[in-house]
């Protein structure tokens, strides 16, 4: 494995910190560092030489390990630029349904989202790489907004459970999901625009307070 394969950029799921992750056993310690790898370099790669002059042989012959391991990961090359760690779905919605029962809809998943900007933060650098390749290709954000929806739709659910509400059919859990997914997408925006020197979870909250501002003086 190269140097650069082996950068630490990888996202790991909210609220989960390394030590934590050095419990693991040793056979998912590696899955998850290969495939922080595979997307560390994929998005590398890309930057120095372009969309489509990279193949998936490139990437595994600079990470050490056979295209079939690729797509043990990753079904295609955009989704390993673009795409979520399979273990963030089921991170949020637990620590989701572990929030206090009295918090309101909206408290709950911002507490939530803020324990993960943790991680997004650790992983400063794949985010810098991944919205250069975003102005660069806007395309590739069918990819992203299709992983977005399918977190929103399952914290959706869990909001309707801790509401007694249905997603379906009750407009209260899909405008609070919808809410903090918008109040997530700025923070990133304001986040890549400064150039992400400032930290991550401060301009998260302070997206966060401004939008609670705004609903509170309608």
């Amino acid at each position: 494995m190269s140097e650069n394969a082996a950068h630490p950029g990888g996202e790991r799921p909210p609220g989960q910190p390394c030590d934590e992750e050095a419990s693991l056993g040793l056979r998912e310690r590696k899955k998850r560092a290969t495939r922080a790898a595979l997307q560390f370099t994929a998005l590398q790669l890309v930057a120095d030489r372009g969309l489509d002059h990279v193949t998936v042989e490139d990437i595994t012959e600079e990470v050490g390990v056979s295209p079939r391991t690729f797509f043990n990961y990753f079904a295609t090359k955009e989704e390993a630029l673009i795409g979520t760690d399979p273990d963030l779905l089921p991170a949020l919605t637990e620590a989701l349904r572990a929030r206090p029962a009295g918090e309101s809809p909206l408290t709950a998943l911002r507490e939530v989202l803020l324990a993960d900007a943790t991680r997004i933060a650790d992983a400063r650098e794949i985010w810098r790489l991944r919205m250069a390749l975003g102005h660069q290709h806007p395309e590739l954000f069918h990819t992203a907004a299709t992983a977005t929806a399918r977190i929103d739709s399952a914290l959706a659910h869990v909001i309707a459970e801790r509401t007694g509400t249905d997603p379906d059919h009750d407009p209260l859990p899909r405008l609070v999901t919808g809410a903090a997914s918008a109040t997530r997408r700025t923070a990133l925006h304001l986040w890549a625009r400064g150039n992400f020197r400032e930290p991550y979870p401060e301009v998260l909250a302070r997206c966060f307070d401004e939008f609670t501002t705004l609903m509170s003086t309608r």
